[in-house]
């Protein structure tokens, strides 16, 4: 990539060479300017003005700061003719010395070789030479040996709709979102530094290149003239990398390469990723695992640049149109990585005695559920309801830093680097824990799991109280399970909050029925820790553990007869799954009504019945309020209830609305609180004993998909297997209006999803005729997202929001079956034409877009279903061509 030969040169040649410099660069003809490259400063000390005009536009300003003392100095001398030209550098002191250079070229390489041998000796590479193209908010990198075409190739793509420049040598790249594996990146360059032959390929270009400031052979351009945001973003999170070639004729245009194949490419110093002409073995370690983690997370092609360029563009706008690089290359995606601890049975003997024998020592002092709460009360805000509000330090679940230790049936696919740490430090991690567990103070509870004679584990808890506080986890845990009663089989959930931070971390071993929680006070990893392990338990023993609300619901029929449904609700997080488990849907009429069995999570049988698992119900209290969730506040506001980071001021005052300590403030309701709404038991009755059952999904989508849908068996299995929703502004405006899936709306699957799919599908199959499937929109239609410069996601057109009070209504008119249905011509489903009480009109897209506009939307999300569903291939074929 780089134009020019830079020799190395020890510290007595660099003090030789400055000096001579420095014979050039007189008070009156001295230009001095610092710049910001990733966070380090490079001073540029040169008697000419042209290499300070192009080195002050190349490069975001440093600080003005007369004290400021860069990590690195260039000087760059010309018109010199008594000094030998030539370009030097001295490592150790990051200086470069430059006379007489044909080019600013030779100054700007310097500055790049101090930036990168910086990063390595810092032991923190970031830095990646390449262009890189955002479109349609995926970025694609472009790199490959001087003359590869690679600023050529990668300004040709800006012809392709929704495709934005963000660098064309240099940006810094660092990965994000834990096991999602998102690589976020930052343009370095404040302007690019292009060759004069690049302004040839389009008049826009050629145009432009008269304005900017220049040198015999290359221009400085600045992106944002290429077309505003709408040709230009600073950050992208790249997917694909096309390395660029110069090969013989017979090699095709575009091969796929293996993460080795890349890496093997990436590493060879002609591609500028490595600025060391010696063999520093460790840095070129470090630089090999930077390029390692990258490349788990993205697809690489080795491209040919010999072909006519129109032919090498054409093959890649067909990589990148049809997403070729989400293909999986000879086996499922889900199933390419996998890492088994060292010494996992003896790890596995270990845990399990250790365990085992906690109960025993002297260190641990087992507790009942009233001695549990006394202590706990100390140490929490006491509300104007009489309960009892606590506040942790970490607000949600690390679910990045989880994983799965144990048999190839258990393990995690596609684990992130902290989990693959986690993983390599398991022996070390385990003799560390069990020493502490000698020594550390230790509360016990037991607890059991559901009310039932077929499956009801066994939960013991253990929490280290080195922080007093902390044994308010154990009186949350004895508020949401049943008291115990010595089921099968047992589970054991130890929990050491003080744990480094540092080390944070949460080992899972479903097979022995354990899990460890380390460096982290937040319930959920309790509640879910235990739930997570029984869903694995219950799927061995042939049944289905389900992330699904559960009631009855009676409701009078066109017939004037009350008929007696059983409901199962599915819903990720936020999209108001507790809340329509917990709503009467105005069922007020003689004879109807509602009884909640449970809010989370199900063991779903064969018969299509379903086992409980808790008393208390765990919910987002954000934006509880009486007139909209009568129910849920009567509940929630009961002197048995539990609050965990909401607000709550001196006065023992409650705003659930107030986010300032948490966007996700949480409660525990007793599901007794819910009187004459309460079902007797906790379980869900076979089907055999019910007029019928109905299966919501319930899904968050702001654009086309309709409010509510009627499904056929398949399409269930596949709506369950695309488990849908969108991110919210909440959690990450960058990603705000982005589809989020989970297979079973469950993020807690332990094993094999295909399996997960075809056992649902087995289930209701077979009783498919008293089955009803629906998909509920919670969100809304008409939203238009546009991405801003920074690449936050902006609304350009909000969206029509479905009320609750109208979600409600279109419930009822399910069970009551007063609902006119019509065919869809987008999804191939059936939609409401008709619903009491709901002005269905007002959901009607061809209010909010253009026909090409929904055509476009419908388009995007069927071909994101497709290729989820893909990545199963173990799925059933009637359930993978249920969507259109």
């Amino acid at each position: 990539m780089s134009y020019v030969s830079i020799n190395n040169v020890d510290l007595n040649r660099t003090k030789e060479l400055i000096k001579a410099a420095e014979r050039y660069l007189g008070y009156d003809s001295l230009y001095i300017w610092n710049v910001n490259i990733n966070g380090i400063i490079v001073q540029l000390r040169t008697n000419d003005i042209t290499l300070d005009t192009l080195w002050k536009e190349n490069w975001y300003p440093a600080a003005y700061d007369d004290s400021l003392r860069p990590h690195g100095t260039i000087y760059a001398v010309t018109q010199a003719p008594k000094v030998e030209t030539g370009i030097y550098y001295h490592p150790e002191t990051r200086t470069g010395v430059v006379f007489n250079p044909e080019s600013y070229e030779a100054v700007r390489e310097l500055g790049i070789r101090i930036v990168m041998d910086i990063s390595l000796h810092q032991k923190h590479p970031s830095l990646l030479r390449g262009a890189l193209v955002d479109i349609n908010g995926e970025g694609v990198m472009l790199t490959g040996k001087v003359g590869s075409g690679k600023s050529t190739h990668a300004f040709l793509l800006l012809d392709m709709e929704r495709s934005r420049i963000q660098s064309n040598d240099l940006f810094t790249v660092k990965q994000l979102g834990g096991e999602k594996g998102r690589l976020s990146t930052q343009a370095c360059e404040r302007k690019f530094y292009l060759k004069n032959e690049l302004s040839k390929i389009n008049p826009r270009l050629r145009e432009l290149s008269r304005k900017c400031h220049r040198e015999d052979d290359h221009f400085m351009l600045d992106p944002w003239w290429i077309g505003g945001s709408e040709k230009y973003v600073d950050t992208t999170r790249i997917k694909l990398i096309f390395i660029l070639q110069k090969s013989e004729n017979e090699q095709p245009i575009a091969k796929r390469l293996t993460k080795q194949e890349a890496l093997n490419l990436l590493m060879e110093s002609a591609l500028g990723l490595n600025p060391f002409s010696e063999k520093n073995e460790e840095k070129m370690a470090l630089l090999e695992s930077f390029l390692k983690d990258i490349l788990q997370f993205v697809t690489c092609y080795a491209i040919n640049t010999s072909k006519p360029i129109f032919q090498v563009q054409k093959r890649l706008h067909e990589i990148i149109l049809f997403k070729e690089y989400l293909e999986p290359e000879t086996s499922p995606r889900n199933q390419e990585v996998t890492m088994t601890p060292v010494g996992l049975d003896d790890i596995l003997r270990k845990v399990k005695d250790t365990v085992d024998s906690l109960r025993d020592r002297s260190n641990v002092t087992l507790l009942d559920e009233n001695q549990v709460r006394s202590m706990a009360e100390e140490y929490g805000t006491r509300t104007v309801f009489g309960n009892y509000n606590f506040t942790s330090t970490v607000k949600n679940r690390s679910a990045n830093l989880t994983v799965y230790v144990g048999s190839s049936e258990v393990q995690q696919r596609n684990l992130n680097q902290r989990q693959r740490e986690i993983l390599r430090n398991l022996p070390l991690t385990i003799e560390e824990v069990h020493k502490y567990l000698e020594r550390a103070p230790l509360v016990s509870i037991e607890r059991t799991m559901g009310d039932n004679s077929l499956f009801t584990p066994r939960c013991t808890l253990y929490v280290s109280i080195q922080r007093r506080e902390m044994v308010r986890l154990a009186y949350m845990v004895s508020q949401t399970l049943f008291p115990p009663r010595g089921g099968e089989p047992h589970l054991q959930l130890v929990y050491i909050p003080e744990w480094q931070e540092k080390d944070r971390q949460i080992l899972v071993f479903p097979e022995i029925g354990v899990t460890y929680v380390l460096g982290t006070d937040y319930y959920g990893e309790a509640k879910k820790g235990f739930l997570r392990m029984a869903m694995w338990m219950a799927k061995k023993r042939g049944m289905l553990g389900l992330h699904a609300g559960a009631k009855i619901v009676r409701a009078r029929g066109r017939n004037g007869r009350i008929n007696r449904y059983g409901m199962l609700i599915f819903g990720l997080t936020a999209t108001g799954k507790t809340t329509h488990t917990c709503h009467n849907h105005g069922l007020t009429d003689e004879g109807e009504g509602i009884e909640i069995i449970q809010d989370d999570v199900i063991f779903f049988r064969p018969d299509c019945s379903a086992l409980g698992t808790e008393k208390g119900f765990y919910l987002k209290t954000e934006g509880v309020t009486p007139e909209i969730q009568p129910l849920i506040y009567n509940a929630v506001t009961k002197p048995d209830a539990i609050f965990e980071n909401v607000m709550v001021d001196y006065l023992g005052n409650v705003y659930f609305g107030d986010e300032t300590l948490t966007g996700n403030a949480r409660g525990i309701m007793q599901r007794d609180d819910f009187g004459e709404y309460r079902s007797p038991t906790v379980n869900l009755p076979s089907i055999e004993e019910l007029d019928g059952l109905i299966i919501i999904f319930i899904t968050r989508r702001n654009t086309v998909v309709p409010i509510a849908q009627k499904l056929t068996a398949e399409q269930a299995a596949a709506t369950f297997m695309l488990g849908e929703s969108i991110e919210t502004s909440g959690s990450d405006p960058r990603r705000a209006g982005e589809s989020i899936r989970e297979v079973g709306m469950n993020p807690f699957i332990i094993g094999d999803e295909s399996e997960e799919g075809n056992r649902f599908y087995d289930f209701v199959k077979k009783h498919e005729d008293k089955i009803q499937f629906y998909q509920l929109n919670t969100g809304g239609v008409g939203e238009i997202i546009v991405k801003a410069d920074d690449g936050t996601r902006v609304v350009r057109q909000k969206v029509i929001r479905v009320e609750i009070p109208e979600m409600a209504a279109i419930i009822r008119a399910i069970v009551r079956g007063d609902v006119e249905w019509t065919s869809d011509p987008n999804f191939g489903t059936q939609v409401p034409a008709r619903v009491p009480g709901v002005d269905m009109e007002k959901f009607n897209l061809n209010k909010y877009y253009t026909p090409d506009q929904i055509t476009y939307y419908v388009q995007e999300l069927k071909r994101e279903r497709k290729e989820h569903l893909a990545k199963f291939p173990k799925l059933y074929p009637e359930i993978l061509s249920a969507i259109d």
